[in-house]
């Protein structure tokens, strides 16, 4: 007769998986996500759902767009490593969504450590609090405030880590952090690209200790609301654009634009299997007046370069997006191609393929990774760079992407 065999732990399994690629690297960590129910923090969700790698949403609101959710496993772990919290510290969490991450934390900072994570929905507060005490995680405190705002009654705070998207720096939290502490804070660069910044003081201004390709569902409701319109477009199908108050948008002309005339160019770029496509996201949206937004969905004669959909640029009513084709020269490759549409589609599309190739020309995704320097209020006009375009004011800090080329 076989031998019966045990059925396998899912939060093991998970643990595993996130080592295997790469996500899970310290001990702490590796514990926590091994000791930690995922499952426990969805009820209702089927198990094998609550373990893929994909965002589950816990809440919509009256447009049925997901305004909160328990990040993808490897997000999680991202964000965990990032953070670098040690047992003992004091850490503050903007974003309590279901609790999962409150209780990684929790295991992560023990002995002697706590975690406070906050939400703007007394709903999502009530779930993360319940779901902590059925876990037994005695260590972590569900409660309802701006996260941009913080608590600062429990000051200051070894880690703080945003679990929700931020459009700019919320400056009340910088002064709840300890001297030698990390803020961790997934942040939109221009348009729709964002990244996880692990910032950390350096004198009178923030250095990058770690940065990341993360996209999170953004605050709402508090002194940092990030603002976004998604714009969808008239026809067939569910093509929409995801712009935001910073950008130049004609939201009434963009509406039917995918329906004028298209103009194709091809850059001669070409990406091979594994190449990534976050440096190249990030250069144009340094570059370009408007950024990137997402442009996700399908229709017919839309070509995006990716199944979810593509990347575009606007200028005011007009759009150009990212395409690709695929070709056979010393192996399979896809070379990158731009689609205008609108009036002054073909100009935009032009300046798009321009700037693809001068990315490529220094180096693409063969050069340096850039590094990232941030400052707030009066200390903004000491940080500088070379070229102005990698320069990114918001209105409360100012972002630097220093670009180092090839060599």
């Amino acid at each position: 007769m076989a031998a019966s065999t045990a059925p396998t732990n899912p939060d093991e399994a998970l643990a595993k998986r996130l080592i295997g690629s790469g996500h899970l690297r310290s001990q702490a960590a590796i514990d926590a996500f091994r000791t930690t129910d995922r499952h426990a923090f969805l009820p209702g969700v089927a198990l094998e759902s609550a373990y893929e790698e994909d965002a589950v949403p816990i809440k919509h609101n009256e447009y049925g767009e997901m305004i909160s959710c328990i990040s993808a496993p490897s997000i999680v772990a991202t964000q965990l490593e990032q953070l670098g919290a040690q047992p003992g510290h004091k850490v503050l969490e903007a974003g309590a969504a279901t609790g999962y991450n409150a209780a990684l934390l929790g295991k992560i900072v023990s002995p002697g450590g706590q975690v406070w994570t906050v939400d703007v929905d007394q709903d999502l507060v009530a779930g993360a609090s319940r779901h902590l005490a059925e876990a037994g995680v005695d260590n972590a405190t569900a409660v309802m405030a701006d996260g941009a705002a913080g608590l600062p009654e429990h000051a200051p705070y070894d880690r703080i880590i945003f679990t929700v998207g931020a459009g700019d720096v919320p400056v009340e939290i910088l002064d709840q952090l300890a001297p030698g502490g990390r803020l961790v804070l997934p942040m939109r660069v221009r348009g729709s690209i964002s990244r996880s910044f692990a910032f950390e003081r350096d004198g009178e201004t923030w250095k990058t200790v770690s940065c990341k390709m993360a996209t999170f569902i953004p605050l709402r409701k508090g002194v940092c609301d990030d603002v976004y319109t998604l714009v969808p477009m008239a026809g067939e199908g569910n093509v929409r654009l995801e712009t935001f108050s910073e950008q130049d948008v004609d939201h009434k002309a963009l509406r039917s634009v995918l329906d004028q005339q298209q103009t194709k160019i091809y850059t001669g770029v070409k990406f091979r299997q594994g190449s990534a496509w976050e440096w190249l996201y990030l250069y144009l949206a340094c570059v370009l007046p408007n950024g990137l937004s997402r442009l996700p969905g399908q229709r017919p004669g839309f070509t995006p370069h990716f199944g979810w959909g593509s990347m575009a640029t606007l200028d005011a009513g007009s759009l150009a997006y990212l395409t690709i084709r695929e070709g056979h020269e010393k192996g399979r490759y896809w070379e990158v191609g731009v689609i205008g549409h609108g009036e002054g589609g073909g100009d935009l599309a032009e300046r798009v393929v321009s700037e693809i190739r001068a990315w490529d020309a220094s180096g693409g995704n063969d050069a340096p990774e850039p590094s990232f320097r941030m400052a707030t209020a009066d200390s903004r006009d000491r940080l500088t760079a070379d070229d102005a375009r990698f320069v990114v004011d918001k209105p409360y800090s100012r972002l630097v992407v220093d670009w180092a080329r090839k060599g």
